[in-house]
């Protein structure tokens, strides 16, 4: 006995409804595929981990493009911004031992440019370090920070292996908050929390207070200090 027509039709009327594939959402810029890019993805880690050996441009940032973004939770700053900002901390001399423990370096298979990272920061705050208009003096404390993720972004400046540039560098996304000693908290920040400074919890009021205050003193400084 055959089947009705309409429970015969039923299986192809369900296919048929069903959306095409999505594809995941990309940076723009980026190359169509991996053969688009000139650099392999194992030519791409070694860049990365080199560009990491230089405190990511810190000390020598002719591995950042003119475009180069940093692009952190709460600020996002241009390649002369960030130079000149982290260039003015002085972690290393307050926290001799400061070591991220970068790790698990991969090319993400949607972006062939990027590579991503985690780090695990740790550290003896033993000297007095400056972190904006403050100095924290030594307090002795263990820095044991949380897994973050990180990430740089390549272009292609050149078909030689040592010239693609970074172009975008991305971080403080902490992985798991209940690791460490640093309140939750990545980056900097964490730093700060493991030293005893309070640091306000992310979207709280005042930490969206003291980011409209950080915003009103960059504008000051940017304003004031036009060459």
């Amino acid at each position: 006995m055959a089947a009705p027509l309409g429970c015969a039709q039923a299986p192809a009327a369900a296919a048929a409804s069903v959306p095409p594939p999505v594809q995941p959402a990309v940076l723009p810029g980026t190359p169509a595929s991996a053969a688009a890019f000139p650099f392999t993805p194992e030519q791409l880690i070694e860049k990365a981990k080199q560009v990491h050996a230089t405190d990511t441009g810190i000390h020598d940032d002719s591995v950042l493009a003119p475009d180069f973004r940093f692009a952190f939770p709460i600020i996002k700053l241009s390649r002369e911004e960030y130079l000149k900002t982290v260039r003015g901390f002085t972690f290393k001399q307050g926290v001799p031992n400061l070591d991220s423990h970068p790790y698990d370096f991969r090319v993400d298979p949607y972006e062939p440019n990027r590579v991503w990272f985690t780090i695990r920061t740790t550290g003896t705050h033993t000297g007095p370090f400056k972190f904006g208009r403050a100095t924290y003096e030594a307090t002795g404390a263990t820095i044991q920070g949380p897994p973050e993720c990180c990430s740089y972004t390549f272009n292609e400046a050149s078909h030689t292996f040592w010239k693609g540039e970074v172009t975008s560098f991305t971080g403080g996304y902490v992985m798991d908050n209940r690791v460490g000693n640093t309140d939750g908290l990545g980056a900097a920040f964490g730093i700060l929390a493991a030293c005893g400074v309070k640091i306000p919890k992310p979207n709280s009021l005042q930490w969206e207070i003291a980011i409209k205050v950080n915003q009103a003193l960059t504008a000051f400084d940017r304003l004031f200090n036009k060459q």
